[in-house]
């Protein structure tokens, strides 16, 4: 029997394949070379911004109050390694240590505790900069701004309206609901209120559309830009690119919006890649994006388009961390069963049955809620993880959890056809594909 290995616990694992099936092609981003020296590479960015004639060393920052926003623990961006390098070059042109603050844009997600906080940032000196956890919760933490063109309510931290420069650090990659993470992201849903968090990832919800990964401008993009303008003040994003392994590509540096864009097409120049057709079966490993089970599902998220309806899924996940932040819920309905319902209730009134289902759905996870029973109804997900406690799969009901990977693929062998179509994506958390042909 031939076998495929693929990346898996700072390994590899190896998948047996059953015979009949054809591997038509393993998708790859596009391999590209870090950069040479990271304190040159950032340097040369901010003193070139996108979008803008004026080097950040020259914003008068003797003058500004200055506020670093920072992604949290759980993304793989290696911030550590140029943090340090970017406070360097904000005091040696004038920033002064008490008029700046680092917020780290949590979102919904749990406090970075100050060892997290240590290992984001590196062994960069503070100097006695203050650094805090945006609190999505503390009305006193936050500040009402207005409404978006789309209906979603704007509160935002207080200490942004507060800033003269805002300064976004954090990557682009591909992205479930933005078509690429970067950019003002940061501030919403970063640095949002519940409220704010909650209309905002909804945009991202719809009976025909719930997936938007590789799209430039996707609703709740278009959203959380006009809300992040209704900040009135002066933002500066600090984005980097990264290759498979993680390793800094480019940096991309300036204005919120031009610079985003000209990130997000280096990145798709590395992360899209062309499919003839959909196919009978996907194999997908989550790496590079192995912190825990919402980073590890990418994979999933990322590949679906290039299999056919009601094919397989097989997600290879390593959730380093576990589950993480997502609720499991207090009651589940059997993975098969839950299948046939969603395919007799159609894709168009599956909200309405998740807010019936999941009246305790928190913020995100109605929206994850939907995008799991979207992804569900359409294709078979059958997934392998040392990472997850074993009854994670029943407890949540999207997937089949097997605990081997031979148990997993003679169960595949089983359920699809005999001479399927296969396409094999090593590193499914930095990869989609652009499918050049509707037609199996």
């Amino acid at each position: 029997m031939r076998t495929v290995n693929l990346p898996f616990e700072k390994g590899e694992i190896s998948l047996p394949i059953p015979d009949g099936w054809e591997i038509v092609d393993t998708v790859r981003p596009v391999p590209h070379a870090k950069v040479a020296e990271v304190g040159g590479a950032l340097v040369n960015a901010l003193d070139h911004p996108v979008g803008s004639d004026v080097p950040l060393r020259d914003r008068n920052l003797a003058q500004k109050r200055i506020v670093l926003c920072v992604e949290d623990i759980s993304r793989p961006t290696p911030t550590a390694q140029y943090f340090g390098p970017l406070l360097d070059y904000l005091l040696a042109h004038g920033a002064q240590c008490e008029n700046m603050l680092i917020l780290f844009g949590l979102g919904v997600h749990r406090d970075m505790t100050a060892e997290e906080v240590r290992h984001k940032l590196g062994d960069a000196d503070l100097r006695g900069i203050p650094w805090r956890n945006h609190a999505f919760k503390d009305e006193r933490e936050l500040k009402h701004l207005g409404t978006t063109s789309r209906g979603t309510y704007i509160a935002l931290n207080r200490h942004l309206t507060d800033a003269d420069l805002i300064v976004t650090v954090g990557a682009i990659e591909p992205h479930l609901l933005l078509g690429f993470s970067g950019g003002c992201k940061m501030i919403i849903p970063g640095l949002a209120s519940a409220r704010t968090i909650g209309e905002n990832h909804m945009q991202g919800v719809s009976p025909d559309k719930y997936n938007f990964v590789g799209m430039t401008e996707s609703p709740m993009r278009l959203d959380l830009e006009e809300g992040a303008k209704l900040l009135g003040r002066e933002i500066f994003i600090v984005n980097a690119v990264l290759n498979e392994a993680l390793e800094i590509c480019a940096f991309f540096a300036g204005d919120a919006i031009k610079a985003h864009r000209e990130g997000v097409k280096f990145s798709r120049s590395l992360t899209e890649r062309p499919v003839q057709s959909p196919v009978d079966v996907v194999i997908t490993a989550s790496s590079p994006m192995n912190a825990d089970l919402r980073q590890s599902m990418k994979c999933v998220g990322n590949t679906q388009e290039s299999v056919r309806p009601d094919g397989l899924i097989i997600g290879l996940i390593e959730c380093r961390h576990g589950i993480g932040d997502v609720t499991v819920p207090p009651r589940s309905i059997p993975h098969a069963l839950l299948r046939g319902l969603l395919k007799l209730i159609g894709r168009k009134r599956i909200l309405g049955f998740i807010d019936t289902f999941r009246k305790d759905a928190g913020i995100e996870e109605r929206f994850l809620s939907h995008f799991s029973a979207q992804l569900t109804r359409r294709n078979e997900l059958f997934v392998f993880s040392r990472g997850l406690p074993a009854d994670t799969g029943k407890k949540l009901g999207i997937f089949v959890q097997f605990d081997s990977v031979e148990k997993m693929m003679a169960a595949a062998h089983r359920y699809a056809p005999k001479n399927a179509r296969v396409l094999v994506y090593p590193y499914g958390g930095s990869t989609y594909p652009k499918v050049l042909s509707a037609e199996i």
